[in-house]
């Protein structure tokens, strides 16, 4: 029985990825035959001219596109692209009031609608959780955001545990801030489609754009050994099948 369902979702893997891999060679087709660089450079100033122009209705509808894109488990890189967009303040505070948005959703949905199924599927990280939470408080749960552990597995199972809406939404806010900044900050080091035309790639060659992508890349772990130095973290409390960070 069990190799039957082994067995299905190995297809059910395949198929997703046929579908991703058709979607990709489809629009690679449509944007090479159908959209040239200048009109991609235009529809860019197009939306950086709105933006400016409307800076509260942008906000509002970069907001609802962040938070339900947010819902969608490993859908990287937003964080890139608004802060590429927005610039570094306004990117900042939509990403944060976006993802604390989405996780307060699955934060709920999972309490009231899917517990029994997440505490089935991930019962053996909830036990751990609810250990660190009666022992450390929010701050377990502060650990792990700024740990970049995956954001959708831990909405779902805080939503199951005993944690408090309030302390879940502080700690969720808080601990995502270091992250996003950063991510924000890459987006804004980037030059726009017009400056790339004029400068050629060079102008992606950037001191401080290195510098925050390479604290990109060794943050998460300088914060997961720091919480293992504090206790907080251990490997034994991590299901190894877990997937990877969605960053």
């Amino acid at each position: 029985m069990s190799a039957c369902i082994k067995v299905v979702a190995i297809k059910r893997k395949l198929l997703v990825l046929a579908i991703i891999a058709a979607g990709l060679v489809a629009l690679s087709w449509y944007l090479k035959n159908h959209v040239t660089l200048e009109q991609l450079v235009a529809q860019e100033t197009h939306i950086r001219e709105v933006i400016a122009e409307s800076p509260w209705s942008s906000f509002g509808i970069g907001f609802v596109i962040y938070a339900c894109v947010s819902l969608i488990p490993g859908t990287s890189g937003k964080s890139v692209v608004y802060g590429w967009l927005y610039g570094f303040w306004q990117g900042l505070a939509i990403i944060i009031l976006g993802l604390t948005a989405a996780a307060m959703m699955l934060f709920y949905l999972s309490r009231y609608v899917f517990r029994g199924w997440i505490e089935h599927r991930y019962g053996k990280f909830l036990t751990v959780l609810n250990k660190h939470l009666k022992k450390e408080g929010g701050f377990y749960l502060l650990s792990l955001r700024m740990a970049h552990f995956p954001f959708t597995i831990i909405n779902l199972a805080s939503g199951a545990s005993r944690m408090q809406g309030r302390t879940f939404c502080w700690t969720t806010c808080l601990g995502l801030l270091p992250g996003t900044a950063v991510f924000a900050y890459i987006g804004v080091r980037l030059p726009s489609l017009d400056e790339l035309v004029k400068n050629g790639p060079g102008s992606l060659i950037d001191a401080p754009l290195i510098a925050a992508l390479a604290v990109s890349a060794v943050s998460p772990f300088l914060f997961r050994m720091l919480a293992r130095k504090l206790g907080l973290l251990k490997d034994a409390d991590i299901d190894p099948k877990l997937p990877l960070p969605d960053l």
